[in-house]
């Protein structure tokens, strides 16, 4: 952890901070329409250099493997890749996937961003990084808080759902990659050689994570069951962490909508009080 908790580390993360209150500012009282042109032109500013970097130098040394990058690799990349057209959505549910996981996601790598350890400070790869994470978190949170989209804690419990088809792509897209020659076979199920999402077991540089998953993991999904290898171990892949997620997003996603529906869950309280008869 060390190896990021340094000067420019905390100047990326308050940067991305006066970016959100500088367009809450600039925007609260504007039409309806300005906000939503305002803030899909940064989500599609968001795609468009996604594919751009190409271009860049860091990029250019490891062509063309590294046409990897700009494919549905990882959580956020298909954030980026796909949170312009669903911020153009009127899928309720869609946009509350956008809100959680693009905080979850986006402010989630800018706080551990172990993609950006040993990367120059002021590197185009480095700037890369922390502008396209902070608008994957900055715009979705800018949608709710300007009241683009109301959030509804009920539905919460739905949200994992999107997340386990986003994994499944991910994986799909992993075996499309490893089929074109951009990534080697032997990396396949490997857990501490190339993990995106984490669907092949907890990182090794995240043992934090593989704490608190692991413990609610059926072992089932942690070894082998039958044959020569019973008993090894093995993370199925996805299947591993469907329980330990799905409890920890719930938790955390309400606690993310709590200062928007707090008055809500409130006034549900009351009613169920009512209705079971309890003082």
């Amino acid at each position: 952890m060390v190896d990021y908790l340094n000067t420019y580390y905390f100047l990326y993360l308050a940067l991305g901070f006066v970016l959100l209150v500088g367009l809450y500012v600039l925007l609260r009282n504007k039409s309806k329409k300005t906000i939503t042109i305002v803030l899909f032109s940064f989500l599609l500013g968001n795609f468009i250099l996604n594919f751009l970097k190409l271009f860049a130098d860091f990029y250019q040394a490891w062509m063309p493997i590294a046409i990897r990058t700009i494919t549905p690799e990882n959580i956020c990349t298909i954030s980026v890749l796909a949170f312009p057209w669903l911020f153009l959505s009127k899928v309720k549910i869609l946009k509350d996937y956008m809100f959680y996981m693009g905080i979850m996601g986006g402010l989630g790598a800018m706080l551990i961003p172990v993609d950006a350890i040993g990367l120059a400070p002021f590197a185009f790869e480095t700037i890369w990084f922390y502008i396209s994470h902070g608008l994957v978190w900055i715009i979705p949170l800018l949608m709710v808080l300007l009241k683009l989209h109301t959030l509804d804690y009920k539905r919460i419990i739905k949200i994992p759902l999107l997340v386990y088809a986003v994994l499944c792509i991910i994986l799909v897209n992993e075996v499309i990659l490893i089929g074109a020659g951009f990534v080697n076979i032997n990396t396949l199920f490997s857990y501490e050689i190339r993990n995106p999402a984490m669907i092949f077991g907890p990182l090794p540089e995240d043992l934090f994570i593989g704490k608190l998953f692991t413990p609610l993991t059926p072992n089932l999904f942690l070894t082998i069951p039958i044959g020569p290898n019973a008993g090894a171990p093995f993370y199925w892949p996805i299947l591993w962490l469907v329980i330990p997620f799905f409890i920890y997003f719930c938790i955390l996603a309400f606690i993310l909508a709590l200062p928007f529906e707090y008055k809500t869950i409130q006034k549900d309280v009351f009613a169920l009080k009512r209705k079971l008869r309890l003082p």
